[in-house]
């Protein structure tokens, strides 16, 4: 007999919508790690399907079953939403091409899921080290790599030009009179190899920069890649140390350009007035935001439903034999969407 979510309330003693949410990995819900690994635990015990509980494929339905693996936990997703939106569109891609998507779980050394449907293919968002990624190969060797390419021989992936985008960010700047442009964000980050490399926004800025004969290691301004309250402190501590400011900046992401805009509220400036900003990712959040921001669009839909399709072109079914035997690496262009937050210097 299918295990059901009532059964697996009783074993776990949380509730059924509690369960349902976790399970469903809903970014909404605050819930302890204890708590979620528990309900995962339990499902995966129990043998929890979400159906019927048949492991064969049906002979109606979806024909391909994508399994989805993320680098944020939904707690992380709700502090940079960028991964989620990424998700969330494969989902939209996935569902208009009738493909079933299944979410992964992770225990720390492998992966699971809760689907009995047979894996025919992952994409991975984000950054995944080694071991990471020869867990998820234990579960399917048709893995696309969405925002991040760690095996280029083996795996397909999808990735954004980072430099194309933020030269974009400095020429519009630089054509409305701004020379003294300064960056928020890390110098480095983790990468697949659980090592610190150098953060490529930041990195490509100070080289673009350099070139152009304006690089002012001053306006560079050391900040988290996703707390957008370390960012505020940072601007504010910043502005309040009587330094020299930039007129305008670039941020490493969305998060990282709404703590500017609070701290300027916080010190009786405003955007663009004070300060341009030029921000990164482009999600919904930069078109509501007050001001709305300018900001590098990396295009999200398309990254996303690229990745669907390299992953869909390798796969292997009864119903679909792949088009494709070697792996394909796509880099993205991104486009500057010009809003409220940048305008022209008017030099005193």
């Amino acid at each position: 007999m299918a295990t059901t979510l009532k059964k697996l309330a009783e074993h776990t003693g949380y509730s059924l919508s509690t369960i349902s949410r976790v399970l469903n990995n809903d970014p909404t819900i605050t819930v302890g790690e204890q708590t979620r690994r528990k309900i995962l635990e339990a499902a995966h015990q129990l043998g929890y399907t979400g159906g019927s509980g048949r492991r064969v494929r049906p002979e109606s339905g979806p024909s391909m079953t994508i399994a989805i693996a993320e680098m944020l936990t939904p707690a992380q997703q709700m502090s940079d939403p960028y991964f989620l939106y990424l998700k969330n569109f494969v989902e939209q891609t996935c569902f208009e091409y009738k493909i079933q998507t299944v979410p992964l779980y992770s225990d720390g050394n492998q992966y699971m899921s809760l689907s009995q449907s047979e894996i025919d293919g992952i994409i991975a968002i984000g950054i995944f080290s080694k071991n990471q990624i020869e867990a998820l190969s234990q579960l399917s060797s048709n893995i696309t790599f969405l925002d991040s390419s760690p095996d280029e021989l083996h795996y397909d992936s999808v990735i954004l030009n980072f430099e194309l985008g933020i030269a974009q960010a400095i020429d519009h700047l630089r054509s409305w009179n701004h020379t003294k442009i300064g960056f928020v964000g890390p110098k480095r980050l983790i990468d697949e190899q659980n090592t610190l490399v150098p953060e490529p926004r930041r990195r490509f800025f100070e080289h673009y920069m350099r070139e152009s004969g304006i690089f002012r290691p001053e306006f560079v301004i050391e900040s988290p890649m996703r707390d957008k309250t370390a960012a505020a402190r940072e601007i504010v501590e910043h502005i309040s140390s009587g330094v020299e400011m930039p007129t305008a900046l670039v941020t490493v992401n969305e998060e990282t350009a709404i703590g500017v805009i609070q701290a300027l509220h916080s010190l009786d400036l405003r955007a663009p007035d004070d300060l341009s900003i030029v921000s990164f990712n482009d999600t919904v959040m930069s078109s509501i935001i007050s001001p709305a921001l300018t900001s590098v669009s990396t295009h999200l839909d398309y990254m996303s439903a690229t990745a669907v399709k390299l992953v869909s072109e390798r796969a292997s079914t009864p119903q679909h034999r792949p088009v494709r035997h070697f792996p394909q690496k796509v880099v993205i262009p991104p486009t500057l969407v010009v809003r409220e937050s940048t305008a022209p210097y008017l030099s005193e």
